[in-house]
């Protein structure tokens, strides 16, 4: 089933991509002076780009950004879901990270998914894919709430406006969602609210239900999802489905405030999202890995992509073994990016050959894990740039599409628990490998890939990026970011150009169809040792490139591959 729904997701990506050339189309990417949106779809932009003309700031813009894209975009994120925010503010050059990521039900035991009933017709029907059980907690009213509060100017209510127009007029339904609605058609016709849904490409789509919620949202905030009448639908619908949630579980649901992971490599401070996520950690080991390898200043080709795909084999087997929820496991993180370790991984890396990923497992002694008591590629991201400098680099999800395709209070719910490992050594959709650490638990929070990231030059942030597309996210924001950063491509170029991912498990170097490899650099990297498996494309990538010298100049691109615009002025 893992590999049927791979090859489901190919089949969606070429609807996607089929007439897509090499070079990003211009309405894909635009030049601003001001302030600048990069989401998935145009009308999530504007919102955002609405909200900052408004007085509003890159928090508020996110924040409307997000909630447009729940209603244009149900496929991927929405208030069923959850993610990561990593917001700069300038006025004293902070960093924040906000953990609104889903967490599994109080009942949520390591043993749940271990015996696998009989599968639902369609797509992606496993017990943590399908249905009650596959849906967590959501924490992105939470997380919207919290950004607004905390670092916006504006009344939530405003905020919450363009998304809200959007749900009761109407909009056009996007290529990518109509393909999506296609793939998935046979289960979303068994969700009362979904099945209504005309979602033929061009056709006009309105969602009075969520509607509903919205109003709701601006009058009363998000304790109205959580714990009052919508709350109670959206328990009453997950029990309906055969799930455990009930309406304590959204009650104690709280976000977190995290420290960003950080590095220095190239001659950039990055900064880039702690655990649950392991894809921050994925990147800054990669960079720490590269730079040693290839030195501080690379240039694009086979060695580089080489040592790229090499770089990744060692942080995805480190994902495996070690990562879990931070509140609930301890993480060896400092004995993670021991500089010996890195220099070993480095020394491999440099070699001239494709190595088998268990060169790169190097385990490391530390006193075994503690566990806490709970103390309380349908994914997008964007990006903003408000006049002031603050900087929102924001991913979304309700993992894969149309999350565990049934709704409550006419909310599309998330499958997050399909995140969790549901078997050690057992695989997820994306192929990623579970291990003991990331077994579901009582209000624990899944490990993810997702890795919203800002590049900073001596303090001031130069880059936002990052990405969807599950296990690809880190991958592919990390490329697009070198290829600004180091090789002085423009965002647009950046973010059409070829890429590559590999994950340790399978032994394959995935390259993209949609923007294919020049053929010579192919057979470079079959020569090396890399067994290469050509793909549809490799996630899909936000990025604003803030320019500082002289004139002010933001340089927004939305990817094609999904079909985005920016906005901004």
């Amino acid at each position: 089933m893992k590999r049927s729904f791979s090859v489901l997701l190919c089949c969606v990506s070429a609807l996607l991509i089929t007439g897509l050339t090499v070079g990003l189309p211009p309405e894909h990417a635009a030049v601003f002076e001001h302030e600048a949106v990069a989401a998935d779809h145009v009308e999530a932009s504007k919102a955002g780009a609405e909200i900052l003309a408004a007085g509003g700031n890159a928090a508020d813009a996110a924040a409307a950004t997000m909630l447009a894209l729940g209603v244009v975009n149900p496929a991927s994120s929405g208030l069923g879901g959850g993610g990561f925010a990593l917001y700069y503010r300038a006025s004293d050059a902070s960093l924040t990270f906000l953990d609104f990521r889903e967490r599994a039900p109080r009942a949520a035991s390591q043993t749940m998914f271990e015996v696998e009933s009989e599968r639902a017709e369609g797509p992606a029907s496993s017990r943590s894919q399908l249905g009650g059980l596959a849906a967590g907690v959501p924490g992105e009213p939470a997380g919207i709430e919290t950004l607004v509060r905390r670092f916006g100017k504006l009344p939530l209510h405003e905020v919450i406006a363009p998304a809200l127009r959007l749900a009761e007029h109407g909009f056009e339904v996007s290529k990518a969602l109509s393909a999506m609605g296609s793939a998935f058609a046979v289960q979303l016709r068994k969700d009362p609210v979904m099945a209504a849904w005309d979602l033929g490409p061009g056709a006009t789509l309105r969602r009075p239900r969520l509607a509903r919620v919205l109003r709701a949202f601006a009058e009363k905030g998000a304790a109205v999802i959580y714990g009052g009448v919508i709350g109670q639908e959206i328990a009453a619908s997950v029990q309906e489905q055969g799930g455990i949630m009930t309406l304590q579980d959204l009650r104690a649901y709280r976000v977190r405030t995290r420290r960003p992971l950080e590095t220095n490599a190239f001659g950039y401070r990055w900064a880039t999202a702690p655990p649950p996520s392991a894809g921050g950690f994925t990147m800054i080991q990669s960079l720490s890995i590269l730079e040693q390898a290839v030195g501080p200043s690379p240039s694009y080709g086979a060695p580089l992509l080489h040592a790229m795909a090499e770089s990744w084999k060692g942080p995805f087997l480190d994902r495996q073994r070690y990562f879990g929820d931070p509140d609930q496991v301890i993480l060896p993180l400092d004995k993670m990016m021991d500089s010996s370790r890195i220099a070993a991984r480095s020394e491999l890396v440099s070699d001239g050959k494709a190595h088998p990923s268990t060169d790169y497992d190097l385990p490391i002694e530390w006193s075994r894990t503690k566990v806490a008591t709970p103390d309380n590629a349908g994914t997008s991201h964007l990006c903003v740039v408000d006049a002031d400098g603050n900087v929102a680099s924001v991913t979304t999800t309700v993992n894969l599409p149309f999350g565990a395709r049934f709704t409550g209070g006419g909310i599309v719910m998330n499958d997050e628990m399909d995140d969790f490992a549901s078997g050690i050594g057992k695989a997820n959709a994306f192929g990623l490998v579970g291990g003991a650490r990331n077994l579901p638990g009582p209000w624990k929070r899944p490990v993810s890939t997702m890795s919203p990231t800002i590049v900073l030059d001596r303090g001031t942030p130069v880059l936002c990026v990052g990405a969807s597309g599950g296990s690809r996210i880190v991958t592919a924001a990390q490329q697009v970011a070198m290829n600004v950063l180091l090789h002085g491509m423009s965002a647009a170029d950046a973010v059409a150009a070829p890429r590559i991912h590999h994950q340790a498990v399978p032994e394959t170097l995935r390259v993209e169809k949609v923007a294919p490899l020049d053929p010579a650099l192919r057979a470079e990297l079959e020569a090396l040792g890399h067994v290469v498996e050509p793909i549809h494309n490799v996630a899909n990538v936000q990025l604003i490139h803030l320019e500082q010298v002289g004139q002010r100049r933001l340089e927004a691109a939305s990817d094609p591959r999904k079909g985005g615009r920016p906005a901004g002025r």
